[in-house]
């Protein structure tokens, strides 16, 4: 069975885009609701294009070669079955937030090195807060809003 179809969407209010299955709800961002203003920037068949799909559409359109390399260059050195998934890197993380769901920049650091992953720790966390997962709290420190 096929993965059902993803939605990259550009929210009318803040201007972020995010991936959605379906156009309704509301945006990870600024929690504006999602309707018909909402831009669909493009329909996409996995979750793994959907979150180059993301990065690319809240990047500035001077950086999106680069950064287009860079991930599909990260996705050919990774098999599927070696590599973690960003579900599971996520979820090591909130198993390592204290109890008001935040982690610091060493806990990322260390879920990273554990997983093999060879990953900057703004980036990770950057393109987390830019899916409206994380809310940066001060420096190197972010807290959970899942």
């Amino acid at each position: 069975m096929s993965e059902p179809t993803w939605l990259v969407l550009r929210c009318h209010h803040c201007g972020q885009c995010s991936g959605h299955r379906f156009q309704k709800g509301r945006c990870p961002h600024c929690g504006q609701a999602i309707n018909r203003e909402t831009e669909l920037v493009k329909q996409v068949p996995s979750s793994t294009e959907l979150h180059i799909e993301v990065a690319l559409a809240n990047t500035p359109e001077a950086l999106h070669d680069e950064l287009r390399s860079r991930l599909l260059a990260q996705d050919l050195n990774t098999s599927e079955d070696d590599a973690p998934s960003a579900r599971n890197v996520f979820r090591s993380l909130r198993e390592k937030a204290n109890i008001t769901g935040s982690v610091s920049y060493r806990d990322v650091e260390s879920v990273l090195k554990t997983k093999g992953l060879d990953m900057p720790v703004e980036a990770v966390m950057d393109q987390a807060e830019n899916e409206g997962l994380v809310l940066r709290t001060g420096e190197g420190c972010w807290m959970f809003l899942e």
